[in-house]
């Protein structure tokens, strides 16, 4: 399942933020990149040595808040995140997420835009799925939630500045087609309960919904 999350942090919130962490160091984004990444990877990135600014901790825990958010990722831990930093003709080339992260295997991976979506031109987020090349221009706040396993690249920046934090995540839920199935009935049992209570329908997708948890849960 691919999601695109819009407004998952509140706008002031995320424009307090962002100004806090444009005030870190940045540095070149190769150095952080695998060896056949670094042939393509053509970013900047927040340095992250040592201790982390206290602003990415405090972005990263307002979009833990986010209730769909949650209820698509069954977020067991988060294996990394970083801030990317992408300028006129910078890019990061087709290429897949490492399947392990500090021992920590990546299920899903998620883009959070930072800046204003109409200050830059490019920088479109593309994967590769079954059906060919889906790309996303992700503004600020857009949260785009996707399974680690699937390639995919950054379009090189025409005008302006992207900044965005990326993240990766090890989920409750390994198989993805397991997560978008408890998502859709997460989904039908809320639905169902603001339009009409706790009705038969409600117990019974409520009884599917946490029994197939108990099955899969890791």
């Amino acid at each position: 399942m691919i999601l695109h999350i819009q407004n998952s942090v509140e706008s002031a919130t995320l424009v307090a933020i962002t100004e806090a962490l444009l005030k870190e160091p940045f540095v070149e984004g190769h150095e952080t990149a695998g060896r056949a990444a670094k042939l393509v990877k053509n970013n900047r990135q927040l340095r992250l040595r040592g201790e982390k600014p206290a602003a990415l901790f405090m972005l990263l825990n307002h979009l833990k808040k986010n209730s769909l958010f949650k209820s698509a990722t069954f977020a067991k831990q988060f294996t990394n995140v970083m801030v990317n930093q992408y300028q006129v003709q910078q890019e990061y080339g087709l290429h897949i997420d490492d399947a392990l992260m500090g021992q920590v295997r990546t299920d899903i991976s998620f883009t959070l835009g930072l800046s204003d979506i109409n200050t830059f031109e490019g920088g479109e987020l593309v994967i590769e799925d079954t059906t060919g090349e889906r790309s996303w221009k992700l503004g600020a706040g857009d949260l785009l939630l996707y399974p680690s396993h699937y390639l995919h690249r950054v379009n090189a920046i025409r005008n302006g500045q992207r900044l965005a934090m990326i993240g990766w995540i090890q989920s409750h839920i390994r198989l993805p087609h397991q997560r978008e199935l408890l998502f859709d009935l997460k989904c039908s049992m809320q639905e169902e309960f603001e339009q009409r209570g706790k009705t038969p329908q409600y117990d019974r997708l409520s009884k599917s919904y946490n029994n197939l948890l108990r099955e899969w849960v890791d």
